[in-house]
């Protein structure tokens, strides 16, 4: 029996997955990124340069470029979200979720193609110990923690400059 390249083509994910399970080999999976892989954009924006003592805006947004829906699978009730920001010496002043505590509860948030989830909080120019920061460099990075392994955007600077 002849099998149409296309026919081939549609029915081999189930085949690789069949002879994975017989041999004991299962083949990885990502659930938080969508089919054609590259089509979800990860990224962090914070102006680049704020004055001392000023809060400092940082937005996430993960948008799905692709022309399929993307299923992410996030954790928490209310997505949990994490914010990283390091100073001029590379060491981490604040997080985000610092000292919380996360809901082990998955949903699944659905992007449609084009759609983007935007997260928002703010740095208070401060570290996670309560102390004020100085002026410089500091790099801010954003996570986004998933079933799998986390996404993570690029850094981006931001400067903080005296009054």
């Amino acid at each position: 029996m002849r099998v149409s390249r296309g026919a081939a083509r549609r029915r081999w994910p189930g085949l690789a997955a069949a002879l994975g399970c017989c041999l004991g080999v299962l083949a990885p999976t990502v659930s938080s990124a969508p089919q054609r892989p590259g089509s979800l954009r990860f990224v962090v924006v914070a102006p680049r340069a704020v004055r001392l003592g000023k809060p400092v805006p940082v937005t996430l947004r993960l948008s799905n470029a692709g022309t399929r829906k993307a299923d992410l699978y996030l954790l928490g009730r209310t997505i949990t979200f994490d914010i990283i920001v390091a100073g001029p010496d590379g060491r981490v002043r604040w997080r985000r979720l610092e000292g919380a505590s996360g809901q082990q509860i998955l949903q699944v948030k659905t992007l449609a193609p084009g759609e983007t989830l935007e997260l928002r909080d703010v740095w208070t120019q401060r570290t996670n110990a309560g102390a004020a920061v100085s002026p410089g460099v500091y790099t801010v990075q954003g996570v986004l923690p998933t079933d799998a392994a986390p996404l993570q955007t690029t850094l981006v600077r931001v400067r903080i400059t005296p009054d």
